[in-house]
Order: C-alpha cells, then structure tokens, then sequence
C-alpha cells in the first residue's frame, strides 16, 4: 500500500471529468478498435497524429472522423511524443476536463481502467498529480509491480510510464507540461520527477489495467531479467541522450533514482554491444546521443546517419 493518506470520498468515479490523447505514428490496423475501446471509457478522445502525409492512415482517419466523440489533430509531421502530449493537455484544460488520460497507440486497455485510476484520485490524499497504470507486458510476461485485484491499492513511485497515466491537467500545466525538448524517450520519466520536485505525487495502481508492451518485438531473452526491450538506432539515441540531461538535472534531489538510470543505461551498453543485432550502428548511435545530451543538443534528433527509414 502506498505511504499516501487515504481521504474522504468526494463521490463516485465518473468518466465526465476525463479526457484521454492517444498520440500516433503510423499507426497499424487495429488501431481504431483500441481507440473504441478506450473512448468508452471517457467522455472525449483526442487523437494526435504525427504521421507524415501518407495514404497508409486515409482508412485510419475516416473511421475517427466517423466517430463523434473523437478530435483528430494532423500534425502533418512527426512533433515528437511530448510536443503531442502537450497538445493534448491543452485541448483538455479549454475544454474543461480534471485529468487527462495518456496513451500509446499500441496499449490495450482494459475494461475497468479509468474508473479505478479515478477512484484513487479520490482516496489518496493529497491528490497525485499522476496516477500510472500497472500493466502486464506479454514479452516479459509479468506485471510492471505486484499485483492486487484491490481498487485501493497503490505504490508510491518515482517515476511512470506515459501510456496508461492519468494526469491532473491543471496541475500538469502549472509545471509546464512535458518537456518537448525530449521529443521522446525519457519525458515520462522528467515530467514524473518535475512533477515530484514541485510537491506533488506521482503513484501507480497495484491492480493491472492495461496490456502494454516496451520496445519492439524479439529483444534480448536473459536470465532473471527477461526480455529486455528492442530499439532501433534513433531511439538508442535519444535514451541515451534523454537520460544524460534528467540525470544531470536530477541527480541532487533523486540521487537514487538517477544512479539506477546510468547503471541500467550502461548494462544496456553492453548488452546491446554483445547481444543485439545492427550493434555497430546501435553503439554509434548511443555515443551520438550521449555527446549531444552533454551538450545539450536537444529537439529531434539532426544526425543524418540515424534518421534513415530502415532504421526508425
């Protein structure tokens, strides 16, 4: 159980005061039916697209549009993870929503999961600013934390994941959104721990609430860790890059949290040195990213080599 208070019921948990963003990138075919899914669980959806223009999602964006409840934002160009979380934050805060629901494009919601995000919003006190979701990975094949079927029970964390949050839209805009300098990788894990350094909290459920899965399929299977997450080059990149800034801005008031982080982004180093296919380019690209995070080059990522189609 987390070290939060329980408070008072303020009443039952109500979709009315939630939003969800699901944010895109050519997305696959099964995308609309994940989108269904979770819209019945909202009052309002707000899809933001980053593809590209392309033919490939004209399908795709004729089923939003057939659907009221949904807003489709084309950006017409690939703004990066956190410039269209932002996007979504701002759509909900002018359209008078309290918390608004991140999700990956990819994520499997489950029936009950904005219902019992909202019902601990109501019984912890003071009330996080966000509420992460455990969820089951089918590649690791375990829950992110300890599971419980209590709709009470949570952790404390430092930090979660995007996909599966429910994020206080007020709160998330007083601090300044996400970081979208970042354009992806790593800005869950700054927002969580600005969100921390401003006093509020950040929990998840123990209860699962979604399928989610991290990195591509056919990563790396070894013992006691087991199936470690696959990435092209650019996200090597940007992981690499993204935790050198958060750790140099952190490390004072997460030193624990921050050590973590450069041990698993140097065992990741290894691994991917010895294990992972396309190692070379994987390896240059880490050391790409490492250099501009000392240097503070951030935005998208500039480096030609990387931004090939074979390798996002």
């Amino acid at each position: 159980m987390g070290s939060l208070k329980f408070g008072t019921r303020t009443g039952q948990p109500s979709s009315q005061t939630v939003c969800a963003v699901v944010v895109t990138y050519f997305p696959d075919v099964a995308c609309v039916d994940r989108i269904r899914q979770a819209l019945q669980q909202v009052d309002r959806l707000v899809v933001v697209d980053n593809t590209p223009p392309d033919t490939s999602t004209l399908a795709l964006k004729a089923a939003l549009q057939a659907l009221p409840q949904v807003q489709l934002i084309e950006n017409q160009a690939n703004k990066g993870i956190a410039e269209a979380l932002n996007q979504g934050l701002k759509f909900a805060a002018s359209e008078g929503y309290e918390w608004l629901l991140t999700l990956d494009q990819d994520t499997q919601c489950h029936s009950e999961m904005v219902k019992a995000l909202v019902r601990l919003s109501t019984v912890c006190s003071p009330k996080p600013l966000v509420i992460g979701s455990n969820y089951f990975d089918p590649q690791a094949k375990r829950t992110k934390v300890p599971a419980s079927e209590c709709d009470d029970d949570f952790l404390v964390q430092k930090t979660v994941i995007t996909s599966g949050s429910l994020i206080y839209v007020r709160q998330a805009l007083s601090i300044g959104g996400f970081r979208a300098d970042y354009f992806i990788d790593q800005v869950d894990h700054e927002f969580c721990l600005r969100a921390r350094a401003n006093g509020y909290a950040v929990i998840i459920s123990r209860k699962p609430l979604m399928t989610h899965s991290v990195g591509r399929p056919g990563g790396v299977s070894l013992p006691f860790l087991g199936v470690l997450p696959n990435h092209p080059p650019v996200r090597k990149y940007y992981i690499a890059r993204n935790t050198v800034v958060t750790v140099a801005a952190y490390w004072r008031k997460e030193p624990a949290w921050c050590l973590r982080r450069l041990t698993r982004l140097f065992l990741g180093l290894i691994e991917m040195a010895l294990l992972e296919e396309h190692r070379v380019r994987k390896v240059r690209a880490f050391a790409g990213g490492v250099f501009d995070g000392l240097r503070l080059r951030m935005g998208a990522c500039q480096r030609k080599s990387l931004l090939l189609k074979d390798q996002t």
